[in-house]
């Protein structure tokens, strides 16, 4: 009876072998993702910032446009705030509490400035390990399992030639 070999062995070396490299790319990757995120978020953070700067422009170019058309609401509230003036027969109902302030600042006060959130980066193992004081441990790690499985590698390749015997000329 003829046993056949098989077609391909799995050597017990490969998995430490990927595992160990493995471990040390995600060390170097890893902490250069969270770098990415970091940037992303002040890009984010800068893009927020840019339509505030943007709502405030138009609320600007609003109350030039209303000065330029002589908007009565607008010109009796500039004349009863900076010249301290009032209409013909009417008082104010109460003292308001922002008589020094500018039309800068009513323009200001009229876009609220909206809360930024940033997301957080991704809190997972792989990450505790490889941002924290671990990464040195996780590296030794799979440096080590590399070498486990480049040792086991050899040793399987070894293994099999003990069975075979060198052919010699007769």
């Amino acid at each position: 009876m003829k046993v056949s070999a098989p077609l391909f062995r799995i050597d017990p070396g490969w998995p430490f072998l990927v595992a160990g490299l493995l471990l040390i790319g995600a060390t170097a990757v890893v902490p250069e993702a969270e770098k990415v995120h970091g940037m992303r978020t002040q890009l984010a953070h800068l893009e927020h910032i840019e339509d505030h700067n943007f709502t405030r422009m138009q609320a600007c170019s609003r109350f030039m446009d209303d000065l330029a058309a002589n908007d009565p609401t607008l010109l009796r509230r500039l004349a009863a705030s900076q010249l301290n003036l009032m209409p013909k027969g009417e008082k104010p109902l109460l003292l308001a509490s922002s008589i020094g302030a500018t039309p800068t600042d009513w323009i200001e006060s009229s876009v609220p400035m909206p809360a930024f959130e940033p997301d957080p980066y991704p809190d997972t193992l792989l990450a505790r390990w490889t941002l924290g004081p671990m990464r040195l441990w996780i590296i030794g790690a799979g440096a080590f399992s590399v070498f486990v499985g480049l040792v086991l590698t050899t040793g399987a390749a070894n293994s099999q030639n003990k069975g075979t015997v060198p052919a010699t000329a007769a």
